[in-house]
C-alpha cells in the first residue's frame, strides 16, 4: 500500500469498528444494518444524565429510568459570534461574567452526538451495576432497571422529603472523580404530582417574542416568575407531592435550567426537555412542542397510575389546549389546572371559555402575573 492510501485510511477507531462490523457481517451473525460495534466512551466524550424518576417495586426493590446523552463537544467561537451578532450582541463588548454566561449556554449545541457508545452506572449506596444500551445516532440511551433499595439514607432536598436515587457513570478502573453524575426522583404509589411547564410558567422568558425569548435563554440572567417559587415549596408541604418540571427548551439547555430551578429555590424535580440536537430545532413548531408534552404527560399518568395531577402551565402558548385535552382523557386523574394568564386574556375571554368548555369551572383556575396568592381550592 502506498504512502498516499495511507493517508486515505480512517482512523484507528473507526477502523476497528469496521473490521468488527465487517467480520460479523460475512459470519452471517448480524443484520446489514449494524454499522458499528459499541465501545465505551473516549477521554473526550461526555454523558450527561437527565433527572429521571423511580418507583417502589411490589418486592422492596426500586424500579429506575436512566435517560443519558453521550457527546463530545466541540468549540464553535465562530458560530458563538455569529449567533451574537444575530441577537444584536458584541461577544467582545460583553462583560467577563456576560460573555462566560454566553457560551456556557450556547456551549452544547455545538456538541456532536456520539453513535455506539455504552457507558455502566453505578448506584450509591449499592452493589448493582449495569451496562446502559449502546447510544443510537442522536447520542441517547435509555434503559429501565430495577435496584436494591440503597443501604445509605437517600438524599432529602431542603424544602421537602423528597428522596432521590444517585448514580453516576463508570469511564475506567478505579476512578476517583466520578464526572458524570445523575440522580432520579423517588415517586410514592401514591400523591400529588404537579407537572409543570417552565417558560413563562416559572421563568420569565417571553416565548411570544423571539428575540427577547432568544436573549432572556443565551445572554441574561435567568428570572423566576413572581411568586411562582414560594407556592411551589407551599405545594411541596403536602406529603407525597412531587414536582415534575415539562418544557419544549432542548436537552441542550439541561444544566442551565437545572441550575435555574435550583437557584430560585423551587422545589427539586424530575426534568422532561425536548431531545433536540441540533441549531435547527431549537424552536420547535407549534405540533412539535405539543406532540412532546402531551408524550410526556402521557407517560406520567401511565407510569403513576394511582397518583393524582395537578397541571400548570401559561397562556403563551398552548398549555391551556394541551391541558383541557388530557383532563378530558383522564377526567378522574387531573386534580386541577392552574394557568398563568402572561396574555392579559382573562377567565372570561372567548379562547378560555371555548378551550375548558364542559369542565367543571372549579377545575381550572386562571392566576394574573402580579396576584398575591396562590388558588388553594386547586388541590381541594
Amino acid at each position: 500500500m502506498g504512502e498516499g492510501a495511507a493517508h486515505r485510511l480512517p482512523p484507528s477507531g473507526l477502523r476497528r469498528r469496521s473490521l468488527i462490523a465487517g467480520a460479523a457481517l460475512l459470519a452471517g451473525l448480524v443484520p446489514m444494518r449494524l454499522v458499528h460495534a459499541a465501545e465505551p466512551l473516549e477521554p473526550d466524550e461526555e454523558a450527561l444524565f437527565m433527572t429521571g424518576t423511580a418507583r417502589p417495586a411490589a418486592d422492596g426493590r426500586l424500579e429506575v429510568d436512566i435517560h443519558a446523552w453521550i457527546f463530545e463537544r466541540e468549540n464553535r467561537w465562530d458560530l458563538n459570534a455569529a449567533f451574537a451578532r444575530y441577537l444584536g450582541l458584541s461577544l467582545k463588548k460583553l462583560s467577563p461574567a456576560a460573555r462566560l454566561r454566553f457560551n456556557q449556554r450556547t456551549a452544547l449545541f455545538h456538541a456532536e452526538s456520539e453513535e455506539g457508545k455504552v457507558i455502566d452506572v453505578d448506584f450509591d449506596g449499592t452493589s448493582t451495576r449495569v451496562t446502559m444500551p449502546p447510544s443510537g445516532k442522536d447520542g441517547r440511551c435509555n434503559l429501565r432497571v430495577v435496584i436494591d433499595m440503597p443501604r445509605a439514607p437517600l438524599l432529602a432536598t431542603s424544602h421537602s422529603p423528597q428522596d432521590w436515587v444517585q448514580f453516576h457513570g463508570v469511564t475506567g478502573p478505579g476512578e476517583l472523580l466520578h464526572r458524570f453524575r445523575g440522580q432520579a426522583l423517588v415517586v410514592p404509589e401514591q400523591g400529588i404530582s404537579v407537572i409543570s411547564d417552565i417558560d413563562d410558567t416559572i421563568k420569565r422568558t417571553q416565548v411570544r417574542d423571539r428575540r427577547e425569548m432568544l436573549l432572556n435563554t443565551f445572554a441574561r440572567r435567568f428570572e423566576s416568575a413572581p411568586r411562582m417559587a414560594g407556592w411551589y415549596r407551599a405545594l411541596a408541604k403536602v406529603p407525597g407531592t412531587r414536582f415534575h418540571y415539562l418544557s419544549a427548551s432542548p436537552i441542550q439547555l439541561y444544566p442551565a435550567l437545572s441550575d435555574f430551578i435550583r437557584n430560585a429555590d423551587f422545589p427539586q424535580g424530575s426534568m422532561h426537555l425536548r431531545e433536540s440536537t441540533t441549531w435547527r430545532t431549537l424552536i420547535p413548531g407549534d405540533e412539535d412542542s405539543r406532540t412532546h408534552k402531551l408524550g410526556v404527560i402521557g407517560r406520567l399518568l401511565a407510569e403513576f397510575p394511582q397518583r393524582r395531577f395537578v397541571l400548570v402551565g401559561d397562556s403563551g402558548e398552548a398549555d391551556p389546549e394541551i391541558y383541557a385535552q388530557t383532563f378530558r382523557s383522564h377526567p378522574q386523574r387531573i386534580e386541577s389546572i392552574v394557568i398563568r394568564d402572561v396574555t392579559g386574556e382573562g377567565r372570561t375571554s372567548d379562547r378560555y371559555r371555548a378551550t375548558f368548555e364542559g369542565i367543571d369551572p372549579v377545575r381550572w383556575h386562571i392566576v394574573m402575573p402580579d396576584t398575591a396568592a396562590w388558588p388553594v381550592q386547586a388541590l381541594n
